[in-house]
């Protein structure tokens, strides 16, 4: 994979650095500010009026918002392999779409979202105080409400972008197109990345300001103490940071696990291979399918498109939990941890829900579902395996990990329609790192099982160990006679046919080995 184009090439090392260090300090600064915000809002009375409220709320998803951006962004710059860097700009497409849509919604969203309650609930108090001291007051709020307003509709999120963002966080059961995005982001490169981030960071430290203009006017009024006060109802237990510090710890003495990593995210030529050998394979089905009659399109196209499917999922998601656990080792600050660490979750459980569906009514289009019927029919060992692969992925795939992926993924309840922040953060203050821990190996343990798995079917295609070897070539040398006859159509796209014919004398050549 090409190296992804600099960030500020003319930025040295130091200055690259100096960012870094100073986004960690940004994010504590701001996670203390989160807390005095729930603190304030967990104190808050009934008689408290609504607009106060939403301010104070409005201002903490914001903020919370920004940290998961800087955390995304210290990734980036921190990163020192390509798939690195394009898997955390790829997440921060994902905040940017979900803090939207927290925000101001799409479509239909936009009536119902908060920055259009905040908006109509600021009018009314105006029309209230009409005729008040405090009339002019509230009439410069609502024009830095506009004001906001306008710069908010320049940084709102593309149609593609949105894509981008189920992508990221849920992958595809077509791999190719979660390999499509990768390529897009590394093209893109990490300068036009920023172009999106920095003005949509400057629109949320926009809501704050009007956020911090609204309860300075309301503390004014005796609505509320100028200064927040009282516990802080969301700390990060002591003894838990102690444990994710440990960990970072030992990680870091542990030479072989770094060059696990290292070699994971460097060599990454097997996600390449697998992509393109997926498509060519599916561009071919699609061909035939239009071209050719029944009895000539050989059932091994499909099921070595489904297998190459499968393996690029289990490639890609290796290195995006590569990515998450460098990050996790190069967290800054406090509020890092936690939110690096649930990204893990996010991967593994979108991995498991695409092999073997989140629910009974998804199985049947699982991805392991088309890979079990891929395997030949008098090859018992492989279908014994393919069967008990599948009751270890059932087993990893909890109902409770399904609920905290969607959480962790929505900003925005879509069911209700309130935020999802302060749930994300009692929930990554819930973890329990001893189970989680455990958990991780035991998903690795079985990707690689399914790695060899796949390996060996691939071979099962290529020569039936269960037939003599002369008669499997006899065999799958008419099929490549019959595919390169195909082939020969003038409808057939040139570079269809080009690409596929050396994958056919590929083949051919392993078969006169055995002739």
């Amino acid at each position: 994979m090409i190296e992804i184009k600099s960030i500020y090439q003319e930025a040295s090392k130091e200055t690259v650095e100096n960012l870094i260090g100073n986004f960690s300090k940004t994010i504590e600064d701001l996670h203390k500010k989160v807390v005095e915000d729930i603190s304030v809002l967990k104190g808050l009375n009934g008689n408290v009026p609504q607009l106060l409220r939403l301010a104070i709320e409005l201002r903490m998803n914001m903020r919370f918002i920004l940290i998961d951006l800087m955390t995304s962004l210290r990734g980036s710059l921190n990163g020192a392999y390509t798939f690195e860097k394009c898997y955390h700009i790829k997440n921060l497409e994902g905040i940017r779409v979900e803090g939207y849509r927290l925000l101001l919604g799409y479509g239909e969203e936009r009536e119902q979202s908060v920055w259009t309650e905040l908006g109509c609930e600021l009018r009314q108090v105006y029309q209230r105080f009409e005729r008040s001291k405090y009339a002019q007051v509230y009439e410069g709020v609502v024009a830095l409400y506009d004001k906001v307003s306008t710069q908010l509709r320049t940084v709102m999120t593309t149609y593609e972008e949105r894509k981008g963002r189920n992508l990221t966080y849920h992958y595809d059961d077509d791999l190719y197109k979660v390999y499509k995005q990768l390529i897009k982001v590394k093209n893109k490169g990490e300068d036009e990345a920023m172009k999106c981030v920095i003005p949509w960071m400057d629109a949320l430290l926009s809501i704050q300001v009007l956020c911090d203009t609204i309860e300075y006017v309301e503390a004014l009024q005796g609505n509320i103490s100028s200064k927040a006060t009282g516990f802080h109802y969301f700390q990060i237990n002591v003894i838990k940071l102690d444990f994710y510090k440990r960990i970072v710890y030992e990680f870091s003495k542990n030479d072989q696990f770094k060059e696990i990593l290292d070699k994971v995210l460097k060599d990454i030529d097997s996600v390449d291979w697998a992509a393109k050998e997926k498509d060519k394979l599916g561009r071919l089905e699609d061909w035939l399918g239009k071209n050719a009659s029944n009895q000539d399109k050989p059932k091994t196209i499909k099921d070595m498109k489904d297998l190459m499917n499968v393996y690029l999922l289990i490639e890609m998601s290796f290195a995006d939990m590569s990515c998450v656990i460098r990050a996790f080792m190069n967290a800054g600050s406090d509020i890092e941890y936690p939110l690096t660490f649930r990204r893990l979750l996010v991967s593994m459980v979108s991995t498991l829900g695409h092999l073997v569906g989140y629910n009974d009514t998804e199985k049947a289009n699982a991805l392991w579902t088309f890979i079990q019927k891929a395997v030949p029919a008098d090859a018992e060992k492989l279908k014994t395996e393919a069967s008990e692969i599948r009751m270890e992925l059932e087993c990893l795939l909890k109902q409770e990990d399904v609920k905290r992926r969607a959480l962790y993924v929505h900003y925005l309840d879509r069911d209700t329609n309130e935020s999802n922040i302060l749930r994300i953060l009692e929930s990554i203050e819930g973890i329990d790192l001893l189970i989680e821990i455990n958990a991780y190996p035991a998903f690795i343990k079985i990707m690689g099982r399914i790695r060899k798995f796949l390996r060996t079917l691939m071979g099962e295609f290529a020569i039936r160990v269960d037939k003599t070897t002369k008669a499997s070539n006899i065999k799958m040398k008419a099929q490549i006679k019959i595919l390169r006859q195909l082939l020969k159509n003038p409808k057939c796209p040139a570079d269809l046919r080009i690409s596929f014919n050396k994958t056919l004398d590929q083949m051919e050549e392993f078969f006169k080995q055995y002739a």
